[in-house]
């Protein structure tokens, strides 16, 4: 007994279920990411503005407490205050904007593109 070969209309039935599923999860995800429900959301008190590695095991990083942004150099086994800034030196908001999952999902939609 031998199966009948899949026409175009199953085909095309299966690939726009496929695009659905993959959509539903996407959405789903940046639903996660937004949620402060599930803590998906931003909600420390603690904020990390920007990192930089300078070494394997070493970064250096400026971290926003209570409105007040601060350079902190981390080691595998130490952190240390490097210095206090008087004034933000990074708008925690841009930063934000930038790193969201909004954006990772755009700059892989536009390498997708290429």
């Amino acid at each position: 007994m031998s199966a009948a070969p899949i026409g175009g209309s199953e085909l095309l039935s299966f690939a726009a279920s496929l695009i659905v599923v993959i959509g539903v999860i996407v959405v789903l995800g940046w639903l996660y990411s937004r949620s402060k429900l599930f803590g998906g959301g931003n909600n420390d008190a603690i904020n990390v503005i920007a990192s930089r590695a300078v070494g394997s095991k070493e970064r250096l990083m400026v971290v926003e407490v209570a409105g007040t942004q601060l350079l902190v150099g981390m080691t595998a086994s130490n952190v240390n205050t490097l210095h206090v800034f008087d004034t933000p030196v990074v708008d925690s908001s841009d930063v934000a904007e930038v790193s969201g999952f909004a954006h990772r999902l755009k700059s892989a939609l536009k390498e997708m593109k290429r």
